[in-house]
């Protein structure tokens, strides 16, 4: 019995920072997305992207690059750890793509 393609899946782009995203808004301490109109961007000398997302996809695999504002108060290393653990398990369940590296960058406290 010959086995059928049934065709090909494929996630666009924004999918993957909508994914990206969502799951790093519902962590505790995430105020929200850094933007590239910030204040800061330009001070610091690091170009962030408008979604506050940068996304590298080579085969199946993505590294993440993400610039966050987060919340007054918290430890800004356990958010940014927990935000890691998080958006690579979501996508890898959500698309079942391989993720190399998750950087978070906390561009600002609100």
């Amino acid at each position: 019995m010959a086995t059928e393609t049934q065709g090909v899946v494929r996630v666009a782009r924004q999918v993957l920072s909508t994914i990206v995203i969502n799951t790093a808004l519902q962590i505790p301490g995430v105020a929200r997305m850094a933007r590239g109109s910030d204040q800061w961007t330009r001070l610091l000398g690091r170009e962030v992207p408008p979604q506050g997302v940068a996304l590298s996809v080579k085969e199946n695999v993505v590294s993440i690059d993400l610039y966050l504002v987060v919340a007054a108060g918290c430890n800004i290393v356990d958010v940014g750890t927990i935000v890691q653990d998080e958006v690579a398990s979501a996508v890898e369940e959500m698309v079942g793509m391989q993720v190399h590296e998750v950087n978070v960058y906390i561009q600002d406290v609100a």
